[in-house]
């Protein structure tokens, strides 16, 4: 009978290690200090186990802080957490030009990026999910959100324009996602080549290829309204990420589409 319970306890490590959430401080749970206020200067380290590859300024919400940053109501809304108390905040295009002149266009972007527990084994099968929500005082909405995954650190400290990678995880891009106050779901699966560790999220295409669209504001007061002309970009929530390994015979992993909070 030990033996039979050792068998067991071992299968039992094989499945839990097979599906084990390959990435750190997944739902932004854990920081160094309550956020007191928005990002305003370029930053290399966000929170414990998460950067920002550019000079774009990602933000961090918790509950523990007050107004600005804080989690359900902050500056660009009133949103409660997927997951416990946290999220972060990323631009995923601000100003854009509505038409053809590329020298209208900013590309400024706003990215998240972590190291994974350990690298991706060669032929291996991996689900890469993540999380987000249009903050309430967004502007615009897009069509181009994604999970790069790489062998290296992918960064610009230099610029905080659009990085010029092809992300392996998205979003469907025939569908602009516009319902503010949703969690939506990025998920799909991955063939690792061997020795990915790095995962970074954001949109990835410069403006002029980037679909836009003003969401609607007709149910905010006027002020409201105002706030939200005047921010001018699409602002997206982040939570939940996570990255695991599966076997070639797994399904349903992406079922859900998005999950209203």
């Amino acid at each position: 009978m030990r033996s039979v319970n050792i068998i067991v306890i071992i299968l039992w490590a094989v499945v839990y290690t097979k599906a084990q959430n390959l990435v750190f401080n997944p739902s932004f749970e854990m920081f160094d200090e309550c956020p007191e206020e928005v990002t305003m200067y370029s930053i290399k380290k966000l929170i414990p186990y998460w950067n920002i590859p550019t000079r774009g300024t990602t933000d961090y919400f918790n509950a523990c802080a007050m107004y600005q940053v804080g989690v359900p109501n902050n500056v660009m809304g009133n949103m409660l957490a997927l997951d416990s108390n946290a999220y972060a905040g990323i631009v995923m295009i601000e100003s854009p030009p509505f038409c053809t002149k590329r020298e209208n266009a900013l590309d400024y972007r706003e990215y998240l990026q972590t190291k994974l527990k350990k690298p991706l084994e060669t032929g291996s099968l991996y689900v890469c999910k993540f999380y987000f929500s249009i903050a309430s005082y967004s502007t615009y909405a897009v069509n181009r959100i994604g999970m790069y995954i790489s062998t290296d650190k992918e960064q610009d400290r230099f610029s905080a324009k659009a990085l010029s990678l092809k992300p392996q995880i998205v979003y469907d891009t025939l569908n602009i996602a516009c319902e503010r106050d949703y969690w939506y779901l990025v998920c799909d699966t991955f063939r690792a080549r061997g020795g990915e560790k790095y995962i970074t999220i954001g949109n990835f295409y410069d403006d002029l290829n980037t679909d836009v669209i003003t969401l609607n504001n007709s149910n905010y007061r006027n002020y409201i309204r105002q706030k939200i002309k005047n921010n001018k970009i699409a602002y997206y929530y982040i939570d939940m990420v996570s990255v695991f390994q599966v076997s070639d015979t797994a399904s349903n992993f992406c079922k859900d589409k998005y999950l209203i909070k």
